[in-house]
């Protein structure tokens, strides 16, 4: 994002990016933070934890830009409400409203009408997970996501803009799997991709 806001041609550097391998945690269902689209709930009753998780980028979130305008046509993928959090955490009380007017930082894999369906990832993930009610995930949990960053029509993987409010970038990845996991037990409660299916 610096190079772009002074405007200096990053061509160079981000030419050492295009294929990395690259990994995601983000925290969610903090204590106090509604989000219907990234949640979890426990059913006393039953005993069973659901969790779910929806993309929901569309053209019209992403950077304003003529090459995004342009060269794609379709999107799937994450923002990370934090960027200011440098790990996966509920914030502390005084801190968890702070998400408006930040910059965006969105992971996403974008596809043209020439790209395969079968390829692209989902754009929702649900499960269902008997646990004891001690076992209920107080501290939120966990969206890892995993795979390869990808070059844009302009060679670039990253891509940072200015737009009304704070600046966006879109880190243009390909993304292999996905995964749902309880930082407080480590367990693996879900997993999608490279083969794998949500238990």
């Amino acid at each position: 994002m610096t190079d772009a806001a002074l405007g200096r041609d990053d061509a160079a550097a981000q030419r050492q990016l295009r294929g990395r391998k690259f990994s995601v945690r983000i925290r969610f269902g903090c204590p106090g933070v509604t989000n219907p689209d990234r949640s979890w709930s426990y059913d006393d009753k039953k005993q069973v934890l659901r969790v779910k998780v929806r993309s929901t980028l569309t053209s019209d979130g992403l950077p304003k830009s003529d090459l995004l305008a342009k060269d794609y046509q379709g999107v799937v993928g994450f923002a990370l409400a934090r960027p200011w959090l440098l790990s996966a955490g509920c914030p502390a009380p005084g801190f968890d409203a702070v998400a408006s007017g930040e910059p965006a930082i969105l992971i996403a894999q974008l596809f043209t009408d020439a790209d395969s369906r079968v390829q692209r990832p989902q754009r929702d993930y649900e499960l269902t997970k008997a646990i004891e009610p001690n076992e209920q995930p107080g501290d939120g949990l966990d969206l890892l996501l995993s795979g390869r960053l990808a070059e844009l029509a302009d060679g670039r993987p990253i891509h940072c803009a200015a737009q009304a409010g704070a600046p966006a970038c879109l880190v243009s990845a390909r993304i292999d799997r996905v995964a749902i996991e309880n930082p407080a037990s480590g367990e693996l409660l879900g997993e999608w991709g490279s083969g794998t299916s949500s238990p």
